[in-house]
């Protein structure tokens, strides 16, 4: 019994000094934290504005193609079962490294869940509604736009959410490539061997995606029109920020890789200081 009691007592101080060290550790980062939250959320939500611009009009256009929906579904599912460290190893040559594979990469996983949802949404509603559009003498974009659309719009925005969480959880591997967002704190836990480091970016994950679907759920509960200019407003925003970002004049940047350890990192950093001296030097010169 008194054990018991010594390991308990243990287990309780052990706790309270991990929480500590946690509240510690995001009071002298929460600035590259913040830094890392706009990362990341940047990269979800182009990733996200690309899926849906690609998903939604396939899977419409797709309405009266069976066959063709089929095949976009098998294409889709396979897409999403290869492993991410390979798909970004596939990406790395073809695009080199930075957000664009990361962006790349999310697309092609919140392609199924969009395009699987809506392509349900649209087949499965009631076929007396698409009667009584027809004889009201609807085109057939205004049936898809005042009838088809707005009945599908829960099974649509549940997969849109489902495409958001798993976007947001899988772009902390954008830490691997140089990507940033909050895999950089996950990355650096798991190479310092420091668990609050890893915490911190776990959760502040966990928290974002929670958020994005509780916000995606209250726009669901919005009628149809504002649902839709939402959409494509974000869509606008998202597009003008990654042109403006791709178009105007970027500074020179150098990316040093290398793997996780200790050794490593004193490398890069060695190198990182010999091409700042050199850089300094050819300036004076």
């Amino acid at each position: 019994m008194l054990n018991w009691v010594i390991f308990k007592v243990g287990n309780n101080g052990r706790m309270e000094d991990d929480m500590s060290n946690l509240w510690q550790t995001f009071l002298e980062r929460r600035g590259d934290l913040l830094v890392a939250l706009g990362q990341h959320i940047q990269i979800s939500l182009v990733a996200l504005v690309i899926a849906v611009v690609i998903a939604l009009p396939l899977a419409v256009f797709s309405l009266g193609h069976k066959r063709l929906a089929n095949v976009l579904l098998q294409l889709t599912g396979i897409l999403q079962t290869i492993p991410s460290l390979a798909l970004l190893g596939l990406l790395i040559p073809l695009v080199g490294i930075g957000t664009t594979p990361a962006i790349i990469a999310l697309v092609v996983y919140a392609l199924l869940p969009i395009f699987q949802n809506t392509y349900v949404g649209l087949s499965e509603i009631d076929p007396a509604y698409e009667e009584a559009a027809e004889a009201f003498g609807m085109t057939r974009f205004q049936k898809l736009r005042k009838v088809e659309l707005p009945l599908a719009m829960p099974v649509i925005m549940g997969g849109i959410r489902t495409a958001t969480v798993l976007i947001i959880g899988t772009a902390t591997l954008a830490a691997l490539i140089g990507g940033g967002g909050l895999g950089t704190f996950i990355m650096s836990g798991i190479n310092r061997n420091d668990t609050t480091l890893t915490l911190l970016g776990a959760i502040a994950s966990a928290a974002l995606a929670l958020v994005f679907s509780a916000g995606l759920a209250l726009v669901q509960k919005i009628r149809f029109r504002w649902v839709a200019t939402g959409l494509v407003a974000l869509g606008v925003i998202g597009g003008g920020v990654w042109g403006y970002q791709a178009l105007k004049p970027q500074p020179e940047t150098i990316t040093i890789a290398g793997k996780l350890g200790s050794e490593p990192e004193v490398l890069i950093n060695m190198y990182k200081l010999l091409i700042e001296e050199v850089q300094t030097t050819s300036t004076w010169c």
